[in-house]
């Protein structure tokens, strides 16, 4: 007797980053993510007078919604690069000729950096339903460091241009599906919220003398976008996305903030958030991890984050028996002190050639 196929801890995801806009890529890694594809092709009934109460006219085809709500339950360095490249673009490759690599990305915000899309394949063990997904970006990211300092985590939610199936008649994937030889990474340096060290201060300049300490228990960095789909009419004869249009963008920290001198009280945090005119902040998050992405020099993981941000608003909480405040800050903007919005570096062992180009 055969056994059962379709097994859930067999499904996998593999991503590759896309040359061009339209040209699907052979997925170069497999990531340990969670979750599934949606696929709505947009089956609809016309409303029409047809003699009967019930439907008798065929559905038509409309405009596709194409994504994936995916998470990265225990993040990793080398996770960071396709999550950053999905959202920002800006064609960044790495740069050290050792194993350590680091990956810079600085986003425009007065010009529009070019887009990296992404092709997804996503299935399991049954061969013949595999999907391939084309030209995909991120629109949200929320990237987690919990209360207790554990596994960092980040909320995925993805878009996509176009969709392919291996067992489709209509809609044949490119090339080989999924793309052989692919394995999660087996022992992966993880982002951990007990490496992270924060600092706040009214200047790029300051940073150094402002790190917070005994206060921070954990908080979220959420990005997001509003993106606009664009199609042609090149006679292609399908739904695919020509091209896409960041219309806006927002980046957001909260803070899990405990009770000290830094945080509350005047000249502090909360003082900042009450001011009758809004204050400029300027943070930076240094995660270091214990594990080497070089041994030669001693290069640690790491991920460093540094932007301009102003207080919205101040909330109540607890964790046990103490109470926190929750504040959270927008980043803007800033053409002179930082002359950028969200300056992002990561160094890890990926490589061009793993995260596909």
């Amino acid at each position: 007797m055969s056994p059962v196929q379709g097994l859930v801890r067999l499904r996998k995801h593999q991503f590759g980053r896309q040359s061009d806009f339209g040209v699907k890529a052979s997925a170069s890694r497999a990531y340990a993510f969670q979750g599934v594809p949606e696929v709505d092709l947009a089956w609809t009934d016309p409303e029409i007078d047809e003699g009967s109460i019930d439907p008798v006219s065929a559905p038509r085809r409309e405009i596709p919604v194409l994504g994936a709500s995916l998470s990265d339950p225990q993040l990793a360095y080398n996770n960071l690069p396709l999550l950053l490249s999905a959202f920002f673009g800006g064609e960044v490759t790495p740069s050290g000729a050792g194993t350590g690599k680091t990956w810079a990305y600085t986003p425009e915000s007065e010009t529009v950096d070019p887009m990296d899309v992404f092709t997804y394949e996503f299935g399991d063990d049954v061969l013949t339903d595999w999907y391939q997904f084309g030209d995909g970006i991120l629109t949200e990211l929320a990237v987690t460091v919990p209360d207790g300092l554990g596994a960092v985590t980040a909320e995925q939610t993805w878009k996509f241009g176009s969709v392919a199936s291996t067992g489709s008649t209509d809609m044949p994937v490119d090339g080989s599906v999924p793309t052989p030889g692919l394995s999660v990474e087996l022992d992966p340096a993880l982002v951990y919220g007990k490496d992270l060290a924060i600092y706040i201060a009214d200047s790029v300049a300051g940073l150094g003398a402002g790190q917070i300490l005994d206060a921070y228990h954990g908080g979220e960095i959420r990005l997001s976008r509003e993106v606009d789909e664009k199609r042609y009419a090149n006679g292609s004869q399908s739904f695919d996305v020509d091209a896409y249009a960041t219309a806006t963008r927002a980046i957001a920290f909260r803070f899990r903030f405990a009770k000290t001198a830094d945080t509350v009280g005047v000249g502090s945090e909360s003082d900042h958030w009450t001011s009758d005119t809004a204050v400029t902040r300027v943070g930076r998050f240094t995660f270091t991890s214990t594990a080497l992405a070089q041994v030669s020099g001693a290069i640690p993981y790491s991920w460093t984050i540094t932007a301009p941000f102003r207080y919205y608003t101040r909330e109540e909480d607890a964790i046990g028996g103490n109470t926190i405040i929750v504040l959270e800050g927008h980043a803007f903007f800033d053409p002179d002190d930082l002359d950028g919005v969200f300056d992002t570096t990561v160094v890890n062992t990926l490589t061009d050639a793993d995260f596909g180009s």
